[in-house]
């Protein structure tokens, strides 16, 4: 499971969101926390797609794809901890939710995250070079090191550079957060009219592969407590779509490169993670490591077409599922069969 970090200034809603999101009640607090004991929840992926094939396919059981959501203490300006930077690395992506003076939160956390990076870094350096004069072939991890201190060192996040595969392997066990994607959350009162006006602003600090989304946390929060019916209608009397779960989960997949593939069946429909790119055989894998190992080929169609045929059975008689071997790269929204020999 995909775990997204939460971080923020104190009362930046940073909480109010991790609630809105799971459902849960975690505590609020006016100030940084004295602990740094995170909330931890989990995120269903919301999916119309899914819950239509279950009804068709009658399925039992229905799982949706998750993300686990840690809500981490509140930064403090009195310096950075070090619990506090090992969670933070110890994360996939972070969710950076900002309130009052969002660009100058922006701009103080872009800095303090890329000095934080350098520290590190540059220390590693140090080691490597004395390493490397008795091992020859740290020689490009040297380099590799090297060349990302300097880069920190001017202020610049690692994300806006291109890197080796050799260079990213060599910054693996620093996990850096600087290049983690970053999904930044522009918390507003629900009566806003500023959140075009918020969120093309803080596009011209922030990395540009980075996204930006605006939401209200407070509302979001009060709707997480309603029955699903009653959320939908208060959502849409606001103008709020589908609501920040669904607009989180979206930009996380974007920012991580993420996709989903689906199960069906009478026994269970279930939604799947999986990074976008993967072939057939590790999509398998994300079921279960035997289909993997013992994969022979996956028979294939989009869950547009399931749903329209009338079910996976359907579908077949209709001649809209193909067969895949071991090449194949999983599409966004693929419904897999897997066929394997163990």
């Amino acid at each position: 499971m995909e775990r997204l970090g939460i971080v923020g200034f104190p009362n930046s809603g940073k909480t109010t969101l991790f609630n809105a999101l799971t459902g849960l009640n975690a505590a609020t607090a006016p100030h940084a926390y004295t602990t740094v004991e995170p909330n931890i929840g989990v995120a269903r992926v919301p999916d119309v797609r899914l819950e239509q094939i279950a009804v068709i396919e009658g399925s039992a059981k229905v799982t949706q794809a998750t993300i686990e959501l840690i809500d981490l203490p509140a930064w403090s300006r009195a310096g950075i901890g070090g619990q506090f930077l090992g969670r933070l690395r110890d994360v996939e992506a972070l969710a950076v939710v900002l309130r009052e003076d969002p660009l100058g939160q922006a701009e103080e956390l872009l800095l303090e995250l890329t000095v934080a990076d350098h520290d590190v870094f540059a220390k590693k350096h140090e080691r490597l070079v004395k390493e490397a004069a008795a091992d020859k072939a740290k020689a490009g991890a040297v380099a590799a090191i090297a060349e990302a201190s300097e880069v920190l060192a001017g202020g610049e996040a690692l994300r806006l550079r291109e890197w080796s595969d050799g260079a990213r392997t060599a910054f693996r066990d620093l996990a850096p957060l600087t290049l983690k994607p970053v999904l930044w959350v522009i918390n507003v009162d629900e009566e806003t009219t500023e959140a075009e006006n918020l969120r093309a602003s803080l596009r011209s600090v922030v990395p540009p592969q980075d996204v930006v989304v605006v939401i209200s946390a407070k509302l979001e929060e009060e709707g997480a407590q309603l029955p699903e019916a009653e959320r939908a209608e208060l959502f849409a009397g606001l103008g709020l779509g589908e609501g920040a779960l669904a607009t989180m989960v979206r930009a996380t997949y974007q920012s991580l490169g993420l996709i989903s593939f689906y199960t069906v069946g009478p026994k269970e429909s279930r939604a799947w993670t999986v990074r976008a790119g993967a072939l057939a055989p590790e999509a398998a894998g994300k079921i279960h490591s035997d289909l993997e190992r013992g994969f022979i080929r996956a028979e294939v169609a989009s869950i547009d077409d399931v749903i329209a045929a009338g079910g996976w059975d359907a579908a077949k008689r209709a001649g809209l599922v193909r067969v895949e071997g071991k090449s194949y790269e999983v599409a966004g929204a693929d419904v897999l069969l897997i066929r394997f020999s163990v």
